[in-house]
C-alpha cells in the first residue's frame, strides 16, 4: 500500500490515551485484500456495481475502503480497546466479504501477494493519489499485488510516539518473520517467505527509519524528503514504523496479511504490547539502521526458518530465538492487558505449525493455484486455526 489511510471513521479521542498507570491503549488494524475471478482465477476486475457491493460492508464494525489496486480492498477496524473486540471485529467483516465475493463470482483472499497474475497491466482504483503513483514508477506500479496488515496503537504525545518508533526499529523483522504471508509469485515459489516485503522495498521511501533525537527531528527529517518533489507529504513516506501522518498514533507497517483473524490479532495484540514497553523503557543506544535492514532481508527470505541479524547484540540468532525475545518485551504490558496466554499460544502455533508462507507452500504443493485460493477463502472465515 502506497498511502495508506487511517479510517476517518477513528476519532481523536485515540490521542488521550494514556500508558501509564494501568489503562490500555487503544489500537486499530488494517488488512488488505486480493479479490480472484472464479473462473481465471486471475485478480479480478470488478465492475462499478460490483465494487459498490464491496464497499457497502462498511458498518459500525468497520470501515471498507478501495486500495491501490482494482481488485484490492482494504479493511480498517474501528477503534479497539481489547481482544475479544478486535477478534469480532476481522472475522465479522472477513465473513462478510467472502460472502459477498462469492455472490459476485469472486473468491476472496488474503494472500500476503497475488500467486499469480496476469500479463496485462492491471487496473488501477480511482484517486489522483494512485495514478501519479503509476506515473511515478510504472513498472513498479504493474506488479503491486501485495497485501498487508498495519496496526496502529494510541500515543499519549508526538515525543512519547518517537521513543515508541525508535524502540520498534529493531522489532520490524521479527514481526517480518512472524507474519511472513507471501512465498508464491507468478505462478511460482518465490523462493522468500515474505514475497510482499521484497516487492514493497522497491518504492522510493521504505524500510527502517533512522533514529530520531525527537519528534521535532522527526519533522525535519519528513521536510528534507518532501524536497525530493517525490514526496507530497507524509503519507507517502512507506516507513515500516512511522508516526500517523493524521492521528495520534505510531503505526507498524511491517506484516503480511494473516490467512487467519486469530493470527492477525496474535500480531496486533503484540505489536501493542511493544509500543507501550518501548515508551516505558526505552533504550538508550540507536540500533544501526542497516544492521535491521539486513535482518528484514533474512526475514523475508527465510521468514521463521532462518536466523536473523539481532541488531543490537550485532550477531546472527535463530529466528525463533528473536522471536521468544520480543515476547519478553512485551511480556509486562501482555500481563498487564490480560493477554499474555492468548499471545503466547500463538506465536507457538506459528512456530509449530509455521506461518502462511508454510500453510502456502504445501496447499500449493498438492492442489495447484485453485486448491490454494479455496484454502484461502475457507481460512479467512474460519473460528478456529
Amino acid at each position: 500500500m502506497i498511502s495508506p489511510r487511517w479510517t476517518q471513521d477513528w476519532p481523536i479521542l485515540i490521542s488521550k490515551v494514556r500508558i501509564r498507570g494501568g489503562q490500555l491503549s487503544t489500537f486499530g488494524i488494517e488488512e488488505e485484500f486480493i479479490l480472484a475471478d472464479r473462473s481465471t482465477l486471475l485478480p479480478a476486475s470488478p465492475t462499478k456495481q460490483q465494487k459498490k457491493a464491496l464497499m457497502a460492508l462498511s458498518s459500525h464494525s468497520g470501515r471498507v475502503t478501495t486500495e491501490w489496486l482494482d481488485c484490492q480492498i482494504e479493511f480498517a477496524t474501528p477503534v479497539l480497546r481489547t481482544a475479544s473486540e478486535a477478534f469480532e471485529s476481522l472475522l465479522d467483516f472477513r465473513k462478510k466479504l467472502s460472502r459477498t465475493a462469492h455472490e459476485l463470482g469472486f473468491i476472496a483472499t488474503s494472500l500476503g501477494t497475488a500467486p499469480q497474475i496476469a500479463g496485462a497491466p492491471p487496473a488501477i482504483s480511482e484517486g489522483e493519489r494512485y495514478r501519479e503513483m503509476a506515473t511515478l514508477a510504472p513498472a513498479i506500479a504493474a506488479e503491486q499485488f501485495i497485501n498487508g496488515m498495519h496496526v496502529h496503537v494510541g500515543i499519549p504525545d508526538r515525543e512519547s510516539g518517537v521513543l515508541a518508533l525508535n524502540g520498534m526499529r529493531r522489532w520490524l523483522p521479527v514481526l517480518t518473520a512472524l507474519s511472513a504471508n507471501s512465498p508464491l509469485w507468478r505462478g511460482a515459489d518465490s523462493g522468500f517467505a515474505s514475497w510482499r516485503s521484497i516487492q514493497y522495498r522497491r518504492w522510493v521511501i521504505y524500510g527502517t527509519p533512522p533514529h530520531f533525537h525527537n519528534a521535532d527531528d522527526y519533522d525535519c527529517h519528513l521536510t528534507a524528503l518532501q524536497r525530493s518533489n517525490l514526496v507530497d507529504d507524509a503519507a507517502m513516506v512507506g516507513w515500516l514504523v512511522r508516526l500517523s501522518p493524521r492521528h495520534q498514533t505510531v503505526e507498524i507497517r511491517a506484516c503480511d496479511v494473516q490467512l487467519h483473524a486469530e493470527d492477525a490479532l496474535t500480531l496486533a495484540l503484540l505489536i501493542r504490547a511493544l509500543v507501550n514497553a518501548e515508551i516505558e523503557s526505552p533504550l538508550a543506544n540507536a540500533v544501526p539502521a542497516e544492521l535491521i535492514d539486513v535482518a528484514h532481508w533474512q526475514a523475508a527470505r527465510f521468514g521463521l526458518a532462518g536466523k536473523l541479524m539481532d541488531a543490537q547484540a550485532q550477531n546472527s540468532v535463530p529466528a525463533a530465538t528473536a522471536v521468544w525475545t520480543m515476547f519478553d518485551r512485551a511480556l509486562p504490558d501482555l500481563l498487564r492487558s490480560d493477554d499474555k496466554v492468548r499471545v503466547r499460544a500463538g506465536i507457538r502455533r506459528l512456530l509449530r505449525f509455521g506461518t502462511g508462507a508454510t500453510r502456502q507452500r504445501e496447499v500449493f504443493a498438492r492442489a495447484d493455484l485453485l486448491g490454494l485460493l479455496n484454502y484461502s477463502s475457507s481460512r479467512l472465515v474460519a473460528h478456529d486455526t
